[in-house]
């Protein structure tokens, strides 16, 4: 075989190599809405906050209950072991008033005219049903940064596997390549063996990244109840810069703040009520009564009105009063500490959104750079200037780089999300999608350079997911 050929197969094989190491741009076919609609709906989360909403409208409306008159029947058998009766002078009446086998029948109607305990009591309860029901939308929150997380790790996880079956199949071809001109004495058998163990490492670090893609895979799977399918784009960012930090924090609409709110109104409608308890109630009833024990009344149906005011004044009660308004402020202090939380984690969403635009800028940078560098090796690897490990370290740079450039991207796109769903806004307002960018132009003809080796799994993170690179611009009130 001539060294012309030699050449020529060595520069094909990194043509390749450089177009392979390129990020592939790659999303969940599903768009990201899918899943976070999906969560909300499918997830353990979301159903159990469902019944529990249901659970304290039921509850409401017992409160609710204790307001509203109430009917009451009875029904009585007695058997008595004699029977009284009397007979009345001048009659041929007698009057039973107590038979042998005596039947009571009692009809009672309550109706509840001041009752200031059970008011704030039911007033109480309509607030927790109406946190319940808030709740709903902070637990979607949680779940849409759960599913973002577990998206992006997703398809980060896919374009590392994706990258480590490219390097894989390089690894190999570039092994072969150095066992064929080994043969002719081109290579000498140190670089035979470097690259078989380089193809050795390839295999490891495709068996890890499957396995990462099979995990991230279930967890999606799990929180959303849909099975996400290969990857074909991913989400692109625009690197523009968000609106003033200021604009974020001043956010007092959340779904955080508004459960806080309902469960202070609950809080307070509770202590009202512990105070009410020392307070007299009022309630009028009245009874039908039916019975075969006519008495000296000589009538089996006789009613009954009563107008009832009661008042209980006991240490128990009182107590009872005390803790209420030690929980009232027990709740104030909690709503305090979730306002604070919410706007921490506006402020830590924010600051790695400035972050990651310097980071993902900059990993965009490293990546064009590296790519360059590995054109330059190869050049010079083709003027007799370099070594193969010298080129075979340049590309293994490359690969490294763009996979800073993943992880950068991908960490990007979770914190603005995360910093709209935490501020109540809609989280994918930014989400855009890009073709698979075009390959870099061939660094000329006949080259020497041999493929890259694959770089340790460490160099990679599993959880990341490129964009395109599109120039900054100043961000504007309609993105958020």
């Amino acid at each position: 075989m001539s060294r012309r050929h030699f050449l020529s197969t060595s520069f094909t094989i990194a043509a390749f190599a450089l177009g392979a190491l390129l990020p592939s741009q790659a999303s969940a076919v599903q768009p990201l809405e899918q899943f976070f609609d999906a969560a909300r709906v499918r997830s353990f989360d979301a159903r159990e906050q469902r019944v529990t909403s249901e659970q304290r409208d039921w509850e409401r409306g017992a409160a609710l209950g204790r307001l509203l008159p109430s009917f009451s029947a009875t029904g009585i058998y007695q058997r008595n072991q004699y029977e009284v009766a009397v007979q009345l002078p001048g009659t041929a009446q007698r009057l039973v008033i107590s038979p042998y086998n005596q039947f009571d029948a009692f009809l009672q109607l309550d109706i509840p005219l001041v009752d200031l305990a059970n008011y704030y009591r039911y007033d109480q309860a309509k607030h927790i049903a109406r946190a319940a029901e808030l709740q709903k939308e902070l637990v979607g929150t949680d779940l849409d940064r759960a599913v973002a997380g577990a998206y992006y790790s997703y398809v980060g996880a896919s374009a590392l596997c994706e990258s480590a079956e490219q390097n894989l199949r390089m690894a190999q071809e570039n092994a072969d390549l150095v066992a064929t001109r080994r043969e002719v004495g081109v290579s000498t058998e140190l670089d035979l063996e470097r690259a078989r163990a380089n193809v050795e490492r390839a295999r490891q670090d495709l068996a890890d990244a499957e396995l990462i893609r099979s995990i991230a895979a279930r967890n999606l799977e799990t929180l959303s109840g849909i099975t996400p399918t290969p990857v074909t784009e991913y989400p692109e960012d625009d690197l523009r810069p968000e609106q003033p930090l200021q604009a974020w924090l001043e956010a007092r609409d959340t779904p955080s703040d508004r459960v806080q709110a309902e469960l202070s109104e609950a809080s307070a409608a509770g202590r009202r009520a512990a105070r009410a308890a020392l307070l007299p109630t009022l309630s009028i009833n009245g009874q039908e009564r039916l019975t075969n024990a006519t008495g000296f009344a000589g009538r089996s149906s006789i009613y009954t009105l009563q107008a009832v005011l009661s008042w209980r004044l006991d240490y128990g009660t009182y107590a009872s009063a005390q803790a209420q308004a030690a929980a009232d402020e027990l709740q104030q202090i909690r709503s305090e500490r979730a306002r604070r939380g919410v706007e921490d984690t506006i402020f830590d969403a924010y600051k790695r959104v400035e972050a990651g635009i310097v980071k993902s800028t900059a990993a965009r940078a490293q990546a064009e750079a590296a790519q360059k560098a590995a054109e330059l090796a190869l050049d010079r690897y083709r003027a007799g200037a370099l070594t193969q490990l010298d080129v075979t370290q340049s590309q293994r740079d490359l690969f490294q780089a763009q996979t800073a450039r993943i992880q950068a991207d991908a960490d990007l796109s979770l914190a603005r999300v995360v910093l709209r769903v935490v501020a109540g806004k809609p989280p994918t307002d930014r989400v855009r999608t890009a073709p698979r960018p075009p390959l870099p132009a061939s660094p000329g003809p006949a080259s020497g350079a041999l493929a890259p080796t694959s770089p340790t799994p460490a160099a990679a993170d599993p959880t990341t997911a490129p964009p395109a690179p599109v120039a900054p611009a100043a961000d504007t009130p309609a993105d958020l």
